[in-house]
């Protein structure tokens, strides 16, 4: 079986699975709140499941995104793709470290009232907002590399 008949399959499956969760989530579980610990606020019955399934996801992309840099023959991650299009996602591969630790020291260690009372890990408090601000950095980049491209800067 070919790669991207593979792939296919594997796109369409976590698809439907991502369906499922999210509608486990709005219409199942959305009507059905449930009070936390605190009884100060509620939460739709399925967010568990759906957080879950968030950090799967970003697992599997991370996962993807490693196993598919270390084994690209040749330095090529497509063989149609040209040089300066292989660069360019070594560039962005190479660019979250850097981001991520910049990141990390604009982070804040302060403390912060959630639903079951005052939340003080430092370290955890520091380590969110760190991969929030990467999120929107690489994001920001992202963006401009999507306008850049359909702009036709790179064509050959």
């Amino acid at each position: 079986m070919k790669a991207s008949k593979i792939a296919s399959i594997v796109y369409y499956l976590l698809l439907a699975i991502s369906a499922v969760v999210l509608v486990l989530f709005f219409c199942v579980g959305f009507g059905n709140q449930e009070s936390l610990p605190s009884g100060l606020y509620k939460s739709p019955q399925f967010t568990d499941l759906l957080m879950y399934w968030m950090y799967a996801q970003a697992a599997i992309c991370g996962i993807c995104t490693l196993v598919g840099a270390v084994t690209a023959k040749g330095g090529k991650i497509d063989s149609n793709m040209p040089g300066w299009g292989v660069a360019l996602a070594k560039v962005g591969l190479w660019l979250f470290l850097p981001v991520l630790a910049i990141t990390w020291f604009m982070g804040s260690t302060s403390p912060i009232m959630t639903g079951t009372g005052l939340y003080e890990d430092a370290f955890w408090l520091q380590a969110t907002d760190a991969i929030i601000y990467t999120i929107y950095v690489l994001l920001v980049v992202t963006a401009l590399a999507l306008v850049a491209s359909l702009s036709g800067i790179f064509k050959k």
